[in-house]
């Protein structure tokens, strides 16, 4: 499978806006990283996202702020979604003002900020010009203006501002270790270790950024992973909770329904024909 945790590059092509237009998308839990802020913006249906590992339920209207450096899932599951992804190069707009880094709030609903991203949209649905360049730039500027005064979560002086972003760095280390070991017996003492850490700062460290243990993060990777088997896959469950890491196929069965909401079995019938699920 590929990489759980990646970084992205961006490719905008000359253009300082790049903006995709997503339907029915679903990236299944893919995280990934870019250095540039990137947004979200709903136009239809409803979905699940995630910043720094912190899901969010996303509707027709909302829009979803990335900022630079934040982990990131894209589209966890989605109901008729359809959505713009709007990515701009670094050189353009940056959360560097006045020797002050600036971190926006995630998840925004405003009527001013949803008419310039459609007015930005409209711009570039054709071929571009350097008119719509031009035109482009000017209602960026005037949403980044919107953003920042009224959307701001955290302002950090420069030295604070690297502290926090080395720390990150770790943190994004972590996730892509965890992700290459899930399937063996990784537990916080042997990941500690690994890490130069005493496993009460790590356990500490991690919940910090993840919003949640490093046990319950690693078995929500695992069941990632199982959902992918159980959709594809004529192989039986047992052998499934084996290959990502869970032993005892009964905790496996409870764990992937607490987080799923239906057994393994249950789920895979969703996927695959009668004849094909009936394998344990």
């Amino acid at each position: 499978m590929d990489t759980f945790y990646e970084y992205e590059p961006l490719y905008l092509r000359g253009n300082p806006i790049s903006i995709k237009k997503l339907t029915h998308h679903n990236s299944c839990g893919r995280v990934h990283w870019h250095e540039a802020l990137e947004i979200l913006y709903f136009t239809q249906g409803s979905a699940v996202t995630s910043c720094n590992l912190v899901e969010y339920k996303v509707k027709k209207g909302d829009i979803v702020i990335v900022n630079g450096n934040e982990l990131h899932t894209g589209i966890i599951s989605q109901i008729d979604s359809q959505f713009y992804c709007i990515q701009f190069d670094p050189n353009f707009f940056h959360n560097y003002i006045g020797r002050q880094y600036l971190i926006f709030q995630n998840i925004i609903e405003d009527d001013y900020c949803t008419k310039l991203l459609g007015d930005l949209i409209a711009l570039n649905s054709g071929k571009t010009s350097a008119k719509n360049i031009v035109e482009s730039k000017k209602i960026a500027y005037e949403f980044f203006l919107a953003l920042t005064a009224n959307y701001t979560k955290q302002v950090l002086g420069e030295d604070d501002y690297k502290k926090k972003f080395k720390k990150m760095n770790t943190f994004h280390s972590i996730i892509s270790y965890i992700d290459r070991h899930y399937m063996e017996d990784v537990n916080v003492s042997d990941l500690a270790d690994h890490f130069s850490m005493s496993p009460s700062y790590f356990a500490h460290f991690f919940k910090q950024y993840a919003q949640k243990s490093v046990i319950e993060y690693i078995n929500e990777i695992r069941i990632v992973h199982a959902q992918s088997f159980l959709e594809v896959e004529d192989v039986p469950v047992g052998e499934i909770a084996l290959r990502i890491g869970f032993y005892d196929i009964n905790y496996f069965s409870r764990k992937f329904k607490s987080i799923t909401g239906k057994t393994p079995t249950e789920y895979r019938k969703k996927y695959q024909p009668q004849e094909k699920s009936n394998k344990q």
